[in-house]
């Protein structure tokens, strides 16, 4: 069951702001983000997200470059959570961020962030 508090945040707008569209030609058609490649094209989703929102991964004992678990949960979070992002920005036909909470299928913002 979905949750009926959720909060937009800056980068959950982020990640839309540089998601790669596209039409899917399946059926009918329709607009989609990249299912392979949402973000870019670098190494790996979680390096596009991070690279986004700007964090630096960190260097392992021998020097290379990895992203702590929290900090691959936090992203893999945030693209998970696009989907309700979507549908409330698109009721609201609106991109703020803030809290919302859904009452009888209805998105209602109820404490706005600036």
């Amino acid at each position: 069951m979905r949750s009926n508090v959720f909060e937009i945040t800056e980068d959950h707008l982020k990640l839309l702001k540089n998601a790669c569209w596209s039409n899917v030609n399946c059926e009918f058609g329709a607009p989609a983000i990249d299912c392979k490649r949402p973000y870019g094209n670098s190494s790996g989703v979680i390096d596009d997200i991070a690279d986004i929102l700007g964090i630096e991964a960190v260097e392992t004992y021998d020097g290379e470059k990895t992203y702590t678990r929290e900090q691959g949960d936090y992203c893999r979070k945030l693209h998970d959570e696009l989907v309700t992002v979507l549908e409330i920005c698109c009721h609201w036909l609106s991109f703020q961020t803030g809290v919302y909470e859904r009452h009888d299928d209805c998105w209602h913002l109820v404490v706005q962030q600036f």
